[in-house]
């Protein structure tokens, strides 16, 4: 991943989640990286649509002159729910941590019942 693709604020975070994963699994898996280029890539087109949206208004004015959602709403939304998914399935949620954290415990108490 070239981290000159993105923004300042993507490679801080991105650099955070690689922290977090690492300390977590003792490394970050090279079969990880792609995943995580794909947050990147998503992190990235939803600020562009964020700041574009700042920018030019929620609302666009049609050739007709009526006005118009602006298109970019709906790709910030595509996006903001990609990177949800991917913060999930990394464990990066309060809702995937806590589904990690009771299979931790559940994996505690099968081997305590072992033993």
């Amino acid at each position: 991943m070239k981290t000159n693709d993105y923004t300042t604020s993507t490679v801080k975070y991105l650099t955070a989640v690689k922290k977090y994963l690492k300390d977590k699994y003792g490394k970050v898996n090279s079969e990880w990286e792609q995943p995580l280029e794909i947050l990147a890539d998503n992190l990235e087109l939803y600020q562009q649509c964020k700041e574009s949206i700042k920018t030019d208004g929620l609302l666009l004015m049609a050739k007709n002159g009526s006005y118009t959602k602006n298109p970019l709403i709906k790709v910030m939304v595509d996006a903001q729910v990609q990177i949800t998914k991917f913060l999930s399935e990394f464990g990066l949620t309060p809702k995937a941590q806590s589904k990690i954290d009771l299979n931790n415990d559940n994996e505690d108490d099968e081997l305590k019942e072992l033993l």
